[in-house]
């Protein structure tokens, strides 16, 4: 049976092992003076959105040669495999690592080739989402246009970063062009933003909605009565890629027991579960069932089979 994870963040991703390894390549300091590589990641006790994503400036300094990056692509879909996963969709924004000797097309064949490597070895088919990052408009022009000249080496666009103050229509020419070069688009929103994130990202064609729970602030919980962009969510039949922990740590609920992934469910959203950043929320496919479960969702590796229709590797 194909299980799919659509929400997972490449830089977000590495072993520990390995991050203390390539920093002891190239001297990086940061890492190598740290007592316990895992807890110096881990950020589960984020005080703030900005010391959560601190995190990934030292993922990112590992990620700046061609071999680095196809390992890391590499182990991330063979861990995926090992938890299950038949269909992995990794999203990165490639000019971070872009660099003297990283020309933007060597840094996604690079990803490629490790995707490639891990398909070969474990089956697993994996696939690159580029991100724009939206606080950084001349970057979000940059990576579309990179998305169009590379359409064939991709499976999608998205942008990510902060959502408060950079809503997606301030893009819009962008993702018109995305669209129109038939380029799969998803779009972060209705996590860092509220509900108006949401109905602007699909005013600009998102395809899915990244996290997109806060959907459940256009609902009257008493009455039941839906608000109209929760009415085109459904309607439409748009997948929400909801990343339970990194939600819980990055201040969106205070336990995983407030989250409202059943109650969506229960109205009938296109739910997938998804890990979004494994190494800074210290998680994994199989513990985000294991959570999903505890809520009381019966079947949590359902939502992983359903994702395969949602998946734009498919």
């Amino acid at each position: 049976m194909n299980k799919a994870i659509l929400h997972d963040h490449l830089d977000g991703g590495l072993r520990p092992s390995t991050a203390l390894e390539l920093a002891k390549q190239i001297n990086y300091t940061p890492l190598l003076e740290t007592d316990d590589i895992s807890s110096f990641f881990d950020r589960s006790d984020s005080s703030s959105l900005d010391h959560y994503l601190e995190a990934f400036t030292h993922t990112i300094a590992l990620m700046q040669t061609e071999p680095n990056l196809e390992r890391i692509a590499y182990e991330a879909a063979e861990d995926m495999h090992n938890n299950g996963i038949t269909m992995y969709e990794s999203r990165y924004a490639p000019f971070y690592s872009v660099n003297a000797t990283l020309s933007p097309t060597k840094v996604i064949d690079s990803i490629n080739s490790g995707f490639k490597k891990a398909q070969n070895d474990f089956g697993i088919k994996s696939g690159l989402i580029l991100c724009g990052m939206r606080h950084d408009f001349d970057n979000v022009g940059q990576v579309a246009e990179l998305a169009i000249e590379t359409k064939d080496k991709i499976i999608g666009f998205d942008i990510a970063g902060p959502e408060l103050n950079y809503m997606p229509s301030l893009f819009e020419t962008s993702f018109r062009k995305i669209k129109e070069a038939g380029i799969n688009l998803t779009i972060h929103a209705g996590e860092g933003d509220g509900v108006h994130s949401i109905k602007d990202a699909l005013s600009n064609g998102a395809q899915r909605i990244g996290h997109g729970v806060r959907i459940i602030e256009d609902i009257n919980l008493e009455t039941k009565e839906l608000g109209d962009t929760s009415k085109e969510l459904i309607d439409n039949q748009i997948p929400l890629e909801v990343c339970i922990t990194s939600n819980i740590h990055t201040n969106m609920y205070k336990s995983v027991g407030d989250h409202p992934i059943n109650e969506l469910i229960e109205f009938g959203f296109n739910i997938s579960l998804n890990t979004d950043n494994r190494l800074m929320s210290n998680t994994s496919v199989n513990k985000e069932i294991q959570i999903a479960e505890s809520l009381g969702i019966v079947n949590a590796e359902q939502l992983l089979i359903n994702s395969t229709s949602y998946s734009f590797l498919n």
